[in-house]
C-alpha cells in the first residue's frame, strides 16, 4: 500500500502543476480588463498603472505565474481587491459549504444509485430492471441546473416544503441546514445516481455470471454469503466511479450553488469570473483539484484493499 501511495503522489504533482498552469493561462486570455472591477471609470492612467504594479499585472505572463506559484508554496493564494480580503480567507469560508453540499449529494446519489443498481441486477431483464435502467438514463440526461429549477418550482413554489435558496434561515441550527440542503443535494446528485445505478447493475451482473458463483451454489453456500462474495468482487469498479463522481460534484456544482444561492466555492467562482477576480478563480480551481486528487487517492487505496490482483500488480 505504501508503494501505491508513493506512485499516486508522484503522479499527482505534475497533474496539479498542469491544472494550475492551464487555469492561469485560460483566465489571462479571457476578454476584459482585470482592473475594471477595482478602479472607477474616472481613474487616471497613473492610478491604473500603480494598481497594475501593485497586483503584478505589469509583469510578463510567465513572471506573474511564477510569483503566484511561489506564493502558493508559502500558503499565500493572493489578495482579492474587489472583496478586500485574502483569497485563502475567502476560500476557507466557502469551502466547508461546498463540502457539505458535495457530501450530501454523494451520499444521496451513491446510496440511491447502488441500491437501485442492486435491485436491477436481481431482477435482470424483468420490469423492475427496465424501469430502473430507464430512470438511470433519465438521471444521466437531465442537466443539474434544469433539475434545480424544476425542484424549486415543485417543492418550494408549489408545495412549499423546502426553502428555495440559501444555506441557513432565520431559525438556524442543524434542522434548518438540512431543510435548505435537500433541494440542492437532490439536484446535484442526479447524474451520480444514474451513473452509479448503471455501473452497479453491470458490475453485479458480470460477477453473478462467473464460474465461482456457480461453484458456491453447487457447494450449498447460502445466498447471503454468495452475495457477500459477489459484492466484494464487484466493488472495485463501483468504487472507481464513486470517487470520480465525488470529484465531479466538487467542481460541477457551480450552477447548482448559483441557482440555490448556496455560499460555496461554486458561487464564489461564478462571481469572481464575472468580476475578473483572477486570484480567486485560480485559488478555487487549485483547491478543488487538490481535493479531487485526495479523494481519488483514498478511492485507489480502497480498491487496493478490495482487489488482491491490484496488490500483486503493484508488487510486480
Amino acid at each position: 500500500m505504501l508503494v501505491l501511495l508513493v506512485k499516486r503522489l508522484a503522479m499527482a504533482v505534475p497533474a496539479l502543476f498542469g491544472v494550475s498552469l492551464v487555469s492561469f493561462l485560460l483566465l489571462n486570455v479571457l476578454p476584459g480588463d482585470p482592473l475594471a472591477g477595482v478602479v472607477g471609470p474616472g481613474s487616471t492612467q497613473a492610478e491604473r498603472d500603480a494598481l497594475a504594479h501593485q497586483l503584478g499585472l505589469d509583469r510578463s505572463l510567465p513572471g506573474q505565474y511564477l510569483v503566484w506559484l511561489k506564493g502558493v508554496f508559502h500558503g499565500d493564494l493572493g489578495f482579492s481587491l474587489p472583496r478586500g480580503r485574502p483569497v485563502a480567507e475567502l476560500i476557507s469560508t466557502a469551502f466547508p459549504a461546498t463540502m457539505i453540499l458535495a457530501a450530501a449529494a454523494a451520499v444521496l446519489g451513491l446510496g440511491i444509485g447502488i441500491l437501485l443498481g442492486g435491485l436491477a441486477a436481481r431482477s435482470a431483464r424483468r420490469w423492475p430492471d427496465r424501469v430502473i435502467s430507464s430512470g438511470a438514463v433519465l438521471g444521466l440526461s437531465v442537466p443539474n441546473y434544469w433539475a434545480s429549477i424544476l425542484l424549486i418550482i415543485l417543492f418550494s413554489g408549489t408545495l412549499g416544503w423546502f426553502p428555495p435558496s440559501g444555506m441557513h434561515g432565520a431559525a438556524g441550527g442543524f434542522a434548518d441546514l438540512v431543510q435548505h440542503l435537500v433541494l440542492p443535494a437532490l439536484a446535484a446528485s442526479c447524474v451520480t445516481a444514474g451513473l452509479s445505478a448503471k455501473m452497479t447493475r453491470a458490475s453485479l451482473l458480470e460477477k453473478l455470471g462467473e464460474d465461482f458463483v456457480q461453484t458456491l451454489r453447487a457447494q450449498g453456500v447460502r445466498n447471503w454469503r454468495i452475495l457477500v462474495h459477489v459484492a466484494k468482487n464487484a466493488a472495485p469498479p463501483i468504487l472507481a466511479v464513486s470517487g470520480l463522481q465525488i470529484g465531479y460534484l466538487l467542481g460541477g456544482s457551480v450552477l447548482v450553488e448559483t441557482i440555490f444561492n448556496w455560499p460555496g466555492l461554486g458561487q464564489l467562482m461564478y462571481h469572481a469570473i464575472a468580476e475578473r477576480d483572477l486570484r480567486v478563480v485560480q485559488g478555487s480551481v487549485l483547491v478543488i483539484a487538490v481535493t479531487f486528487v485526495v479523494i481519488t487517492l483514498v478511492v485507489d487505496l480502497l480498491q487496493f484493499a478490495f482487489n488482491p490482483r491490484l496488490r500483486r500488480g503493484v508488487r510486480s
